[in-house]
């Protein structure tokens, strides 16, 4: 989660170095299946996969991932991290509700009052001295968001099948080469200054590995709603870099948005748990 916390202060970095959010995660991509590749070969995880999980990861959750990765990027290009960090971590709440979809498991009912003290605190983040923000950022971030949560849930089950470090190889290098044709058919320039390659460097060395590859073992051991949950992480770290790194600052309205937000979601285990606990058809 700390990982994913510092992807959108990273770029903010990159785009300073003449990075466009399609290059700037083609290039990380390329770099991050080249570490994964060789990690791979040196724990001799490179042998034959079931076809079906893996082509799933590939050209389906692979896509999924890159596509939302670059609404979110070019949410944080036009702006900022704050905000973008923050709108698009609704996603948990997107996470629980394409759960109960496929399983039709039941929902808390004490999930409808945090969700309303979410959504208060987003329209309170998203509010800079009494003004709303342009709408694009916030529209990227909430596309964003629903990819992320599509991602989290199908890719689930074929996690399983696949194994963490073999899976984070597959969606990264699908995301990779989605997003790689269409910043070439943009005619995107990949011309970068050292800036910008030092971003591309900090997360396809480092970031993508430790994050995405975390974030599909926690997928795999706990499972998408946890992880969904988890998430909360992120924001804090993030906002708190932009903060620190990026002299981007928060009004005191904005400040208590944010808490409200951190509050609820870190509320939604809990129901969610009590509620399993409640129900006798629960066998989680």
């Amino acid at each position: 989660m700390s990982a994913y916390g510092c992807m959108p202060v990273v770029a903010v970095m990159g785009f300073g170095g003449g990075a466009t959010p399609s290059a700037l995660v083609t290039l990380r991509g390329v770099v991050a299946v080249v570490v994964l590749g060789v990690v791979c070969a040196l724990t001799k995880q490179i042998r034959r996969i079931a076809a079906v999980p893996a082509l799933g990861l590939l050209a389906l959750c692979g896509p999924l991932f890159g596509l939302q990765v670059v609404a979110f990027f070019s949410s944080v290009q036009h702006g900022g991290a704050q905000l973008a960090v923050v709108v698009a971590h609704i996603y948990p709440l997107l996470v629980i509700g394409l759960v109960w979809v496929r399983d039709r498991e039941p929902i808390s009912p004490w999930l409808a009052p945090v969700s309303f003290v979410i959504l208060l605190g987003l329209v309170m983040v998203t509010a800079s001295g009494g003004a709303l923000p342009s709408s694009l950022p916030v529209g990227l971030a909430l596309i964003s968001a629903v990819g992320y949560a599509l991602y989290l849930v199908i890719s689930e089950h074929w996690v399983h099948r696949v194994g963490t470090l073999r899976a984070t190889g597959l969606v990264t290098a699908g995301a990779t080469t989605t997003v790689g044709i269409y910043a070439l058919f943009s005619e995107e320039h990949f011309a970068l200054s050292w800036s910008g390659w030092h971003a591309v460097l900090i997360q396809g060395l480092l970031l993508i590995p430790v994050g995405l590859g975390g974030g599909l073992y926690a997928v795999r051991r706990l499972g998408a709603v946890p992880i969904g949950m988890l998430g909360i992480l992120e924001p804090v770290v993030a906002v708190c870099l932009a903060a620190i790194l990026l002299s981007e600052r928060l009004t005191a309205f904005q400040w208590v948005g944010v808490v409200l937000i951190l509050a609820a979601c870190a509320m939604v285990p809990y129901v969610t748990t009590r509620q399993r606990k409640q129900d006798p058809r629960s066998t989680r």
